[in-house]
Parts: structure tokens; sequence; C-alpha cells
């Protein structure tokens, strides 16, 4: 008995082709043993980087949108939303099921993720075989600075699922309409989610018609299906309000553009970055391209058909993520990050392109080489990709869980609120996680700020200017919350925006590293005259009618830098007569000055002079902790004076000394 084998010689005998088949069944179970390890490294690296991944500017008014249109809120006419609708329909179900907050959103993200990559797998699967889908898992699984952008609520988790599965859809043996329309409308639906998209669109319905036996038929099928599912996503918000549906989903990513040389630069620097960043799936990309070029040319006859179909398709893949990465080089915040969305395409792309390799070398010794070869591409992507996801701070340094801060936040703006209560803040996350809601105007985040409009453009679309921002300020909503990073955005009526919130406002808490640039948060109360709630109760007389009466003391370490922060509890049972400034010091066992820190209360925001009769005030005081020793036990002293420098007596009974300080308790540094 003979049995031709492709690749061997034309005639083998039967033990011999015995010992193949079990050589090839023996390498396809270490294949899958392979694919096994890539997806649960894959499910690792993506829960690890939902839970230490920094918290994006964009997560918290993704969130805010899903949350509002099951409110019964229409997107564009009744608050701005920047990308097309389909993304808070499908997150907003999922927190009406499982609850509101971010921790909700990113087990979403990671779950589409997770099904784009397996679907992204299988598709390499039926084009290249198991190797190809290896391949592909391989480069995913070292994608590193892409993955970064799957594990938070935006909108790459979600289109990426729909092209994926679009593409699986149109390799799939359905019935031809079938095949088509369906493929047509998930395709369809990824630019309902997020605009770019759709510059890649021609091209997958080209590839549809194309690859189909019956072309005219597929036309008309796949136009059809992609006019339907565009009107039944787009027309409700289109008759609703096309103005404001048009400038959110286009107009503003285009109306701040910046001088001519200026984007020209913006662009080029994108490109460099981007090239460097996605250099081994772009290099895969070059040689499948190359591949498909020689195949489309040299192929003829049935045996070639298959090799044809693989061809277009790779032509078309890669084609989908070309213009993708055009397209987003044109916002004016064009970034290398925005093209993590075609990581996946890429990704199908790699694995047929490593695959085929594979298959034209028919020596082991080559087949060696190669293994190696390929080694070092996914080493190389590793390391290119881990660069870019340190450079742009996805993650902090050390590793910090920033949800967890945000809830901490949370927690604090909770003792001073009732849920439901207004929250003056461009954090809608932080609005989020507390059950506080955001002024009408501020769903967006910063993006929301539009200092240079008026207020009739500021109202028309939706979004806040500097005189809408400071009324609110004078209106004196129950909290208010700025990063370090809102505070700096702020421009052109920076004078008039703090004296508001100084005059309105006292800062209470400042919580370190909120934001995604590590950035500290600013929390304001409105003057409080219920008795607070300190850690420590400790009632201190001082002269000129002010008393101490607790004080928080909490420690912080973020790598070798530790911090002291201490929040002092004062009142004043009238006015007091001058400013005066506090000072926190540690003092050695001799009772010697070691570190301190002198301000005016409030961070100088507060100054004792604007006290009400009758006011509690929370004073924030940081000290340095790094380069102090850890076998010395140091005493916390506090105490006031005035501009001259003469400190402010303690009232002497019963209980208190006399005195200028007091010690409040001694510290030990860990």
């Amino acid at each position: 008995m003979h049995v031709e084998v492709p690749g061997q010689s034309s005639w083998v005998s039967s033990a011999e082709a015995d010992q193949t088949m079990q050589v090839s069944k023996a390498t396809n179970v270490r294949l899958q043993i392979a694919e096994r390890v890539l997806v649960a490294l894959i499910v690792v690296e993506l829960a690890l980087l939902a839970l230490v991944r920094s918290v994006n500017l964009d997560e918290g008014w993704y969130l805010w949108a899903s949350k509002l249109v099951y409110e019964g809120q229409w997107l564009y006419h009744d608050f701005a939303y920047t990308q097309t609708p389909l993304l808070p329909y499908v997150y907003g179900l999922w927190q009406c099921l499982f609850g509101e907050g971010l921790y909700q959103g990113r087990v979403l993200t990671i779950l589409l993720a997770i099904a784009t990559w397996l679907i992204s797998a299988a598709s390499a699967r039926r084009l290249g075989g198991q190797m190809a889908a290896l391949g592909c898992l391989a480069v995913l699984a070292t994608a590193f600075f892409a993955i970064g952008q799957y594990t938070y609520t935006a909108t790459y988790a979600l289109t990426a699922f729909l092209i994926a599965a679009a593409l699986h859809m149109a390799l799939s043996d359905r019935p031809e309409i079938q095949r088509t329309g369906l493929a047509a409308s998930l395709f369809a639906l990824a630019v309902c989610v997020r605009l770019s998209t759709v510059v890649a669109l021609p091209i997958f319905l080209g590839y549809l018609v194309i690859t189909s036996r019956t072309r005219w038929r597929a036309l008309f099928w796949v136009l059809l299906t992609s006019i339907i599912t565009f009107g039944l996503v787009l027309i409700p918000f289109w008759l609703l309000d096309a103005r404001l549906m048009l400038y959110d989903i286009f107009g503003f990513h285009t109306d701040r553009l910046l001088r001519v040389h200026w984007q020209w630069l913006r662009v080029r620097a994108t490109i460099g970055v981007t090239l460097l960043d996605f250099a081994v799936p772009l290099l895969l990309g070059t040689g499948g391209a190359l591949w498909a070029g020689w195949t489309l040319s040299h192929a003829n006859g049935q045996q070639d058909k298959q090799r044809r179909t693989q061809a277009f398709t790779l032509i078309a893949i890669l084609g989908m993520a070309l213009g993708m990465f055009i397209a987003h080089l044109a916002p004016r915040t064009t970034d290398s990050y925005y093209n993590a969305l075609q990581m996946p395409l890429m990704s199908v792309a790699g694995g047929v392109v490593l695959a085929h390799s594979f298959s034209y070398l028919r020596t082991q010794h080559w087949q060696r080489l190669a293994y190696t070869f390929v080694l070092c591409v996914i080493v190389a992507n590793g390391w290119l990709q881990a660069q870019a996801l340190i450079r742009e701070r996805l993650v902090a340094v050390p590793l910090q869980n920033q949800i967890a801060t945000v809830r901490s936040a949370a927690r604090l703006l909770q003792r001073h609120t009732q849920p439901g209560d207004p929250l003056l803040s461009f954090n809608p996350h932080l609005a989020l996680e507390a059950g506080l809601r955001t002024p009408h105007g501020y769903e967006m985040s910063i993006f929301a700020y539009r200092p240079t409009w008026t207020s009739e453009e500021a109202v028309s679309h939706k979004v806040v200017n500097n005189e809408r921002l400071i009324v609110e300020l004078g209106k004196g909503k129950t909290v208010a919350a700025f990063s370090e990073f809102d505070l700096e955005m702020i421009y052109g009526e920076r004078d008039g925006f703090f004296h508001a919130l100084d005059e309105r406002y006292r800062w209470a808490y400042t919580v370190p590293r909120f934001g995604p640039y590590g950035d500290a948060l600013h929390i304001y109360l409105l003057p409080e005259f219920t008795p607070p709630a300190p850690q420590v109760e400790r009632k201190i007389l001082f002269e000129d009618s002010i008393t101490l009466v607790g004080y928080d003391l909490t420690q912080q370490r973020y790598g070798a830098e530790g911090t002291l922060d201490l929040g002092l509890y004062w009142q004043a049972a009238q006015t007091p007569s001058q400013p005066y400034t506090v000072f926190v010091q540690l003092l050695d066992d001799a009772g010697r000055f070691v570190t301190g820190a002198d301000s005016p209360p409030c961070h100088n925001t507060c100054p004792t002079t604007t006290w009400r009769p009758g006011e509690f005030v929370r004073d924030e005081h940081t000290l340095s902790l790094t380069g102090l020793s850890s076998a010395t036990t140091y005493q916390l002293q506090i105490g006031m004076y005035d501009g001259r420098g003469q400190r402010l007596k303690l009232v002497a009974d019963g209980i208190n000394p006399a005195g200028d300080s007091v010690v409040l308790t001694t510290v030990t540094v860990p």
C-alpha cells in the first residue's frame, strides 16, 4: 500500500506513513498545549493590567454616558458624546445588570478582549492552520502596550470584537447570503462604536464581494445589511439633532486643529513613534503583503485557488489596518496608542505569514533556524511594546491600583454628602464611584471644557466655558473636586476661577496619585458647621477664640519616598483677628527640630480671617519622611504664629498646659 504525503516523496511505505501521522499527531498536541498556555497568559495579563492600569481620562465619561442613556437621556441631544452611539448602550446594559463603577466596566472590557483574541486566533487557524493560530496568539500575548488599551472602558475592545467577529464570519462556511450579510452588519456595528473604522468598511465590503461566487448578489446583500444596520443605529439620533450629532462625532475631533506646521510636526512624530511601537506587526504585515502579491501573480489553476483566497484575505486585512493607521493621524489628539485597535487584525496577518514561512522549509536545520528567528521576533515585539507601556505611563511605578485610589476619594466625598448630591468636577468616574451627580455639561470630563467659547455656544453644545464654570462655583454645590491636571487646563480666567473657588469652598482633602499622570486630586467642601469625626479627638484651646478639635494622621509610602499626612480640625468661636500660619514639626527625643512645614490653613486658601463663627475647618499638612531614621521616635508638634512670627499662646485650663505649641503624638518611621 502506498500513500501520498504532501511535502514528501510521492511514494512511501505504509509503515512510513503511519510514522509520519504519529509525528504529526504529536506535533498537533504540542501546538494545542502551546495555544492553551498562550491563552492563559493573555487572560492573566488582561486581569493584571485591569487592576494596575491607570484610570484613563476617557474612562469616566464613557461609563457616565452609559449610565445616562439608561436613565432616558439621548446622546448628542441631551449631553455631549464624541463617538458614534453604540458603546453606551452595550456598557449601560452591563451596568444595569451588574452595577455601576470602574471595575464593572473593566470586567466587560476584558471579556470582550478575550473573545476578540480567541476569535482572531480562530480566523488565523482557518487561514493558515494551527501554526498560524499559535503565531497570532504569540504576537497578541506580547503586545503589552496594545493590551493596555483593552483593559479599561473605551471603544477599543468593543470595536475590535465586532471587527474580529466580522472577519471570522466572512471566513465561515455559512451560506453565502448569511455569511456576507452578517459579516457586513457586524462591521457596520463596529463603525457605530468608533468612527475611524469607517475607512476600513469599503475595503471589507469589497473583499466580501470579490470572494463571493455570485458577486452581484453579494454586493446587493452587503450594501443592504450595512444600510439597514446604520439606519437602525444612527437615524434616531440624526432625526433628533443632526447638527449636534455631526459636531460631536466629527467636528469635535477637527475643529481645534493646530497651525498646519505644528499639526504636521505632530503627525510626523506620531508616525515615528507608531513605527517603533508596532514595528513587529508592521514588518510581518509587510512580509504578508509581499507574499500575497507574489501569490496573486503566480498562482493559477484550481489547486492554487485556496492560496489565492488566502492572499486576497491577507491583502484585505492589511488594507483595513493601513486605512485605520492613516485615519488615526487626522484627530488633533493623534497618538500611537490609537493603533492598538488594529492589533488583532495585524496579529491574524502575522500568524498567517509565520505559518506560510514554515511551509516552505523542508529540512529540520532550516526549521530550527526559523523557530529561533520567530522566537526573536516575538521577544522583540514584547520588548518594544513593554517600552511603550512604560513610556506612556499606562501603569504607575511602583505599581498601584488606581481604582482603589479613586474609591478612597469617593469614600471621603460620601462622608460629606448624600446619594445623588451634585459634585462639581471634571471627573465623572469619581461621581460614579461616590454615587453623586455631575452638573449638566460636565459629562465628558475635562474634554467638556471649552474656555474660549461664548456661553451661548457652550449651552448649545452641552459643554462648559469659563463663565459657566465660575457661575457653577458661585452656586456652591455640595462638594467640588479637581485634579491637578484639570486645574492646569484652566486658562483665560484663572484668577477669577480660583477666587470663586477659594471664596466659596474650603480645600479640605488632597488625594495623591489620583490622576493618570500621577497628579493629585483636590477636594473642596462648603463651610461646615456640623461637628466632624476626626481619627483622634483632642480639644486644645488657643488664643483668639481658636480651638483644635482633633486630627487625622496617616503615613504613606511610594517606593523609597514616605510622607506623613496630617489633617487638623479647627474651630473658631469668633472670626480670628489676624491671619495666622500653622506650623507642623517633628522633634527628636531631645526635643530638637528635625523637619517641618509652615503654611496658612487649607494650603493658603482659607486665611483664619475668613473663618466664620462656629465653622469647622479641616486643614492639611504633609511632611516628608525621606531620609529619617527608623530607629528614632519623633514627636509631632503643632501650633500657630502671626505675621510677626509671634506664636499664638495656648489657653491653660484644667486639662491643657500653658505654652505656645502642643505635641499631638509620637511617630516612628517604618
